[in-house]
C-alpha cells in the first residue's frame, strides 16, 4: 500500500473509533467537508497543518497515520516545532546538507531555503521522503517526539 491509501484506511478507522463523520471531523478542524473526504477515498492527501491537526486531534503518531509503522507506544507528543528550525536540527545531528538532500531528492535549491527559512513547509510527500532519507520518523522530523 502506498502513503495516501495508508493515510485513507488509517484515518477511516480512527473515525470509527470515535464515531465521526466527514461533515463532523471537517467541522472539529475547520477544514473543507469535501477535503475529508477525499482523505477518506484515498484522493489526496492533507496539507502540512492539516495533516499536524489530524495527527495531534487523534493523539497519534504522524508515522502510524501515513502507515510507515504499525504502532506507537508514545502517547504524549510533544508540540510540533517550526520546520525550518526543526529541519536544521535534524540534518545538523545525521550530517546531511541542504546540497545533498536537493541533489539525492531532486528538491530544488528555493523550496530547501523556504522550508529551512520557515517560508514554507513541505507537502506530505516531501516530508516522508525527507524522514526517510535522513532516516528517522516522520514524528521525529516535526519535533514530535524526541
Amino acid at each position: 500500500m502506498d502513503i495516501l491509501s495508508n493515510f485513507a484506511e488509517n484515518l477511516a478507522e480512527l473515525m470509527a473509533e470515535r464515531n465521526l463523520n466527514a461533515p463532523a471531523l471537517a467541522k472539529i478542524l475547520k477544514m473543507d467537508r469535501s477535503n475529508v473526504t477525499r482523505y477518506l477515498h484515498g484522493l489526496r492527501l492533507p496539507v502540512f497543518h492539516g495533516f499536524i491537526a489530524i495527527a495531534e486531534f487523534f493523539n497519534v503518531s504522524a508515522d502510524v497515520l501515513l502507515g510507515r509503522t504499525d504502532y506507537s507506544s508514545e502517547t504524549e507528543f510533544l508540540p510540533v516545532l517550526p520546520f525550518g528550525e526543526r529541519l536544521r536540527q535534524v540534518m545538523n545531528e545525521t550530517k546531511t546538507t541542504q546540497y545533498r538532500i536537493e541533489r539525492d531528492l531532486n528538491i530544488s535549491g528555493s523550496s530547501m531555503y523556504n522550508w529551512l527559512f520557515n517560508k514554507t513547509v513541505p507537502t506530505v510527500e516531501s516530508l516522508v521522503r525527507l524522514a526517510e532519507y535522513m532516516d528517522v520518523s516522520v514524528d521525529y522530523l516535526l519535533g514530535r517526539v524526541r
